[in-house]
């Protein structure tokens, strides 16, 4: 059985892996597997059976990103890492933003409304050519999601790799989408064969979805930098002034709701210019 004290740890360590599902997405089986515990085993330690040894706590404080001090003596950092701490910002962004993306693959669904925009624009080859674009990026995604998924993180054993890994490629995407749309003149001629001339047109929404695959492959950098600057004592730096920066995970905890808005904008973006075009067409028609 546990002291008083090994019990409020234990509360204190409770109150963290709530933080952690909320905040990461991290299901118990992950995080046993991280301490190198049965699940049965958490269980005695959050309930009193049993008390918490020390190498266990040393290796939640490190999946935290926290002193093991902070959870000993219920520190300012460890609060800010408490799961009512998330729902107090953006609550009602939250709770939209995070049953979108888990519960219903956030990548599939975007995808499958691209899919239909795509078809939908079929008698506009230059809309179709700008969502094609889209179509092949999300696909890209999508693969990537689930080969991160079964093949990468199983392959891995630290988070600081897996977000290498998660952040650079999506980086590369949005990166590739960029060359893409810059280029989609070119790449449209080349797939059309030059047989189609209103792919040549410029789409006065270009603009706009530049900017907005820009602010995607924007977040996708600063969550990489964010994950260099969290592990600076991985590429050398002493530990005592890597410690300093544990604590910078704004684009980690947030990383799906930045994404999430720029991502939707696009689609209402692509179909306000399909129905934009369809009415300049229909107002030609007419004359």
């Amino acid at each position: 059985m546990q002291t008083p004290e090994e019990y409020e740890v234990s509360q204190r360590v409770g109150l963290l892996i709530q933080g952690l599902k909320y905040r990461r997405g991290m299901s118990k089986q992950t995080i046993c597997q991280y301490l190198e515990i049965s699940t049965r085993t958490l269980d005695n330690y959050l309930s009193g059976a049993s008390s918490f040894k020390l190498g266990t706590l040393l290796k939640f404080a490190d999946l935290c990103r926290i002193r093991l001090a902070d959870i000993l003596d219920e520190t300012e950092a460890l609060s800010r890492l408490h799961p009512h701490k998330l729902k107090d910002k953006f609550s009602i962004l939250i709770v939209c933003f995070s049953s979108i993306w888990s519960l219903f693959f956030f990548e599939n669904i975007i995808l499958i409304i691209l899919c239909v925009l795509f078809f939908y624009a079929n008698k506009d080859k230059n809309s179709q050519s700008v969502i094609g674009i889209f179509v092949i990026a999300f696909m890209l995604e999508v693969i990537v999601a689930y080969c991160l998924k079964f093949i990468i993180f199983p392959a891995v054993e630290s988070y600081y790799f897996e977000n290498i890994y998660a952040f650079g490629l999506q980086l590369c995407i949005n990166l590739l989408l960029l060359f893409m749309l810059k280029n989609r003149a070119f790449l449209s001629v080349l797939v059309t064969r030059g047989r189609s001339a209103p792919v040549l047109e410029r789409s006065p929404i270009e603009a706009t979805v530049y900017f907005l695959v820009l602010t995607l492959a924007s977040v996708d950098f600063l969550a990489l930098m964010e994950n260099f600057l969290r592990n600076l004592e991985r590429l050398g730096v002493e530990e005592s002034v890597a410690k300093a920066f544990w604590e910078v995970t704004f684009f980690y905890d947030y990383f799906e709701y930045l994404k999430a808005a720029p991502t939707w904008a696009c689609v209402m973006v692509l179909f306000t210019a399909i129905i934009a075009r369809k009415d300049n067409k229909a107002s030609l028609n007419s004359w």
